[in-house]
């Protein structure tokens, strides 16, 4: 049994003590049948007053804020000044919380809220809007600007998902010719601060902030849109570019981006910004032994970025099965973590997979102290070692005639031999590419630093064409770079082109076989 404001009454209560009234004053309860298996019949309110004293109540589920504001008043009819009326405050979801809500609905599946009672006073009309859809929202004067940002309920009612919060911002718009886009700093204000500058209705629109990062140096470009319905052709287009061979690149995936591809459709703010010698592109053919036919036509000319890696295309490729592999030149299978770059050079960048179920039982794995992670493949046992050293020279573009190949205890081993020949049940191989020339150049650029075996006729030119090479930088571009020796760290000396390794080791480095050099843009 319930009174009119959904107040539990026992059955030891007596009717007249519910009310501070007079005999005339109508008395309205409502009765409920419960199923007995029902725990949650009853709801208890414990009103915590500002002198901690406590007074509790049990409500039914479905008593709406309204009643327990007049039950409120009835709690307060002996104060001198009794308050019109009263607003519920969430404090944890940081809301107020609208009177003809029940208490049943804003416990969802908590199993108890707090929740303040403030003043009217305390309260302020804001707008919250995004895109299209304006919100009026009651707030607390003192609530800090960027719990709006956060709250589930404000972007629910402006049909807003955030994936990330440091992926939004707010804008104070005074009126149409004052904007202002507020920082981190500015949203730990509260909303008081910025209603003290105004008379009208504060007004604060949701914006979204696209970073977008340049591949050549990692600078950051920073857009704010006002709504996910551009296309990337538009996005670009708001960038203050010259050159139009530049592509948009998924951060998550390095997939380039097609032009009509809608923001709408992909959960994405941050891209790499590229030039189309930063890309490849990737063609999966079907072999042969293919069991299922997949449409080809969704795996011919894929873009990525050139330092993607396999995993990244096995990922993309939601058709390919668990039990099919990416077979390259037709004879082995590269590892998931390889780097598309290994793959490519700089007189086509494209890659051809094919798709098939065999699978190689021999890993394969070459170390090198020139290079910092190692190559993995899988290959037939019939391999020859020769086509071993040719497939790692290849990936890691040397001269072959500067390497070989020896086994983990550093043996030789006769480019002849099979792997077969070296173990009849090797499942696991382990090799050393070590360099056999006379001489090394050491060539730094940005945050690299790339291996050149040589040998002292070898010209300069030479060198500078190899490096671009092994940065898979167009040839073309050959007139914007200089090549310095590091003679002097502090001072590099820019040097001709046309000398020869053994004029370097002469005139400057006539003790050290690894000549130091520096790649810069002119």
């Amino acid at each position: 049994v319930f009174d009119a404001f959904g107040r539990y009454i026992a059955d030891d209560c007596q009717i007249t003590s519910l009310f501070y009234s007079n005999e005339q004053t109508s008395i309205h309860i409502r009765v409920f049948q419960c199923n007995t298996k029902d725990v949650n019949i009853c709801c208890e309110v414990t009103l915590i007053t500002d002198q901690d004293e406590k007074q509790s109540q049990y409500f039914n589920p479905i008593t709406t804020w309204k009643q327990i504001s007049l039950w409120l008043k009835i709690l307060d009819i002996n104060r001198e000044t009794p308050i019109e009326s009263y607003n519920f405050w969430n404090t944890e979801q940081q809301y107020i919380i609208d009177s003809n809500q029940t208490i049943s609905f804003i416990l969802d599946q908590a199993k108890s809220i707090i929740v303040d009672v403030v003043n009217g006073e305390n309260l302020i009309n804001i707008i919250l809007s995004y895109d299209k859809n304006n919100q009026n929202i009651h707030i607390l004067k003192s609530c800090p600007v960027y719990n709006l940002l956060k709250n589930p309920k404000y972007l629910n009612q402006l049909d807003l998902k955030i994936f990330s919060q440091d992926d939004y911002s707010l804008v104070l718009i005074v009126d149409e010719l004052e904007k202002k886009i507020l920082n981190k700093l500015d949203m730990e204000n509260s909303i008081s601060h910025y209603a003290s500058m105004t008379n009208k209705l504060i007004h604060f629109q949701f914006i979204i902030l696209i970073q977008i990062i340049q591949y050549d140096d990692q600078k950051e470009i920073s857009i704010s849109i006002s709504h996910r319905n551009l296309t990337i052709k538009q996005l670009l287009e708001m960038i203050e570019i010259n050159n139009n061979h530049i592509y948009l690149a998924s951060y998550e995936t390095k997939m380039i981006l097609f032009e009509n591809t809608n923001l709408s459709t992909i959960n994405e703010m941050k891209f790499f910004l590229v030039k189309e010698h930063q890309t490849c592109l990737i063609t999966i053919k079907q072999s042969n032994d293919t069991l299922v036919t997949i449409n080809e036509e969704n795996m011919e000319n894929q873009r990525y970025l050139i330092d993607a890696t396999i995993d990244d295309i096995y990922k993309q490729n939601k058709s390919i099965d668990q039990n099919q592999y990416l077979l390259y030149d037709h004879d082995f299978i590269p590892s998931r973590e390889t780097s598309l770059n290994l793959l490519l050079c700089t007189s086509t960048l494209s890659i051809e997979f094919n798709l098939t179920y065999r699978k190689f039982q021999t890993n394969v794995t070459v170390t090198s102290d020139e290079q910092k992670t190692p190559i993995r493949f899988q290959c037939e046992s019939s391999m020859s070692m020769g086509r071993i050293h040719e497939i790692v020279c290849q990936l890691w573009k040397l001269n072959k005639r500067f390497y070989r190949l020896t086994l983990d205890d550093d043996s030789n081993v006769d480019d002849n031999y099979s792997l077969d020949d070296i173990s009849e049940s090797i499942n696991d191989l382990e090799l050393k590419l070590i360099s056999i020339a006379d001489v090394k150049c050491a060539i730094t650029y940005q945050n690299r630093i790339i291996m050149i075996s040589t040998t002292n006729e070898t010209l300069l030119s030479s060198i500078l064409k190899e490096t671009l090479e092994k940065l898979l930088i167009p040839i073309d571009n050959i007139d914007i770079f200089t090549l310095n020796l590091m003679d002097d760290p502090e001072s590099p000396t820019n040097v001709d082109l046309d000398l020869s390794i053994d004029d370097i080791h002469l005139g400057f480095f006539s003790e050290s076989n690894i000549i130091p050099f520096q790649l810069q843009k002119k």
